[in-house]
C-alpha cells in the first residue's frame, strides 16, 4: 500500500480547521465574478465572508477624503494666488488677504500704472 507524502502536524490542523469549499459556475458567471473580485480587490474567500456577513470589509471614509481633497485644493490656491510681501519694518513675510484694505490699496495703486507690455509700449508714443 502506498502513502501519501507526509504532512507535518500543522497542516493537518488548518486543513482540518479550513475545509475546502468549490462550486462549478457556467464561464459567464465566472467571468463576472472574477471581474467583481478584481475590481473590489479582495479574494475569493473575502468575497463569501462578506456576503455571508462573517467579514465586515472596510469602506473608505468618504468625509476623510473630501477634507483631504479640499485642504490640498486650498494649499494650491493659496500658493497660487496669494499675494507676500516682506515687512519694511521687520523684513518677515506678510501675506496679504483678498479683499482686505492692503489689498484694495494695493490694486488701487497699480491701477494706473499696470499693463500688458505692448499696451504701455503703444501709449508711449
Amino acid at each position: 500500500m502506498v502513502k501519501g507524502r507526509h504532512k507535518p502536524p500543522s497542516r493537518i490542523r488548518y486543513e482540518q480547521s479550513h475545509p475546502v469549499s468549490s462550486c462549478r459556475l457556467d464561464k459567464k458567471t465566472h467571468d463576472l465574478l472574477k471581474q467583481r473580485l478584481e475590481y473590489d480587490g479582495i479574494s475569493f474567500a473575502q468575497f463569501v465572508k462578506s456576503q455571508l456577513g462573517v467579514l465586515k470589509l472596510k469602506m473608505p471614509d468618504i468625509k476623510k477624503i473630501e477634507k483631504e481633497a479640499y485642504q490640498k485644493g486650498y494649499a494650491k490656491a493659496v500658493n497660487g494666488y496669494r499675494i507676500q510681501l516682506e515687512c519694511h519694518k521687520c523684513r518677515k513675510p506678510m501675506t496679504v488677504i483678498p479683499n482686505s484694505k492692503l489689498h484694495k490699496v494695493i490694486r488701487d495703486h497699480l491701477e494706473g500704472l499696470w499693463g500688458h507690455t505692448n499696451c504701455q509700449e503703444r501709449n508711449r508714443y
